[in-house]
């Protein structure tokens, strides 16, 4: 997969927190299980291949026996060996697994100095997803250093609303909405709603602008925050 490819492939894919919680399982219905994992089986027979739904694979992650059903899916689709095992960690994870795929992407970035990316995908896996917290702004921060990229920044603009650091997500919302270049780029609108959030949260009533802006730009944007913990 070419950095291009990469870039777009997490850009529509879908976050949320590492796991629903055992009260969850009761909540979500059993249709809803059935059809997101009816979902991530068409997605993964879909060319070219797509990464796999995050929300979509918690949901399903809540039936026993679905994990399974997903490896083996991925294992015939004719994706190259690394495709298969990247998704396969993603079902592991979404299932509240989460360690080895972040040793994928830190591994990657370890064994590939020389590609100044790879920082940004062990940022994004943490800060996009909710996982790690502990370490996401360290992660992040030596992504930043290594490639200056706008998507970066907006990655670590969520984690930092995550963890309460509304000032510094301001400060890395606009340095990516400053990026003229960036304005075409799929997550350009969730800069636009990240600020938003933290206007708001700093007391600045035109983050009310902002998240409207997003909103009719993109309907999905709001829930794909909401996915981990981050509201208006």
């Amino acid at each position: 997969m070419s950095v291009k490819q990469w870039v777009f492939a997490v850009a529509v894919m879908a976050t949320t927190s590492i796991s629903f919680g055992a009260e969850a399982r009761d909540e979500v219905t059993a249709e809803a299980r059935h059809d997101a994992l009816k979902g991530l089986l068409k997605t993964i027979k879909r060319k070219p291949f797509y990464a796999l739904d995050w929300h979509q694979l918690k949901l399903a992650a809540l039936d026993d026996g679905a994990a399974d059903q997903l490896k083996s899916a991925l294992a015939q689709s004719g994706r190259s060996a690394e495709g298969i095992r990247e998704q396969s960690l993603w079902v592991d994870a979404a299932a509240g697994h989460p360690q080895a795929v972040l040793a994928f992407y830190d591994g990657n970035a370890a064994d590939a100095p020389q590609d100044k990316t790879l920082p940004n995908a062990a940022c994004w896996a943490r800060a996009m997803h909710g996982l790690d917290l502990e370490n996401v702004m360290a992660i992040c921060n030596a992504a930043i250093l290594a490639n200056r990229a706008s998507y970066t920044f907006v990655w670590r603009g969520m984690a930092e609303l995550q963890l309460g650091l509304f000032r510094q997500a301001l400060d890395d919302f606009d340095e990516a909405l400053g990026d003229v270049k960036f304005r075409t780029h799929p997550m350009f609108v969730d800069a636009v709603f990240g600020r938003g959030v933290a206007r708001l949260r700093l007391g600045d009533a035109a983050g009310s602008a902002d998240i409207e802006i997003a909103n009719r730009a993109n309907r999905n944007v709001a829930a794909k925050f909401a996915d981990v913990g981050i509201a208006p």
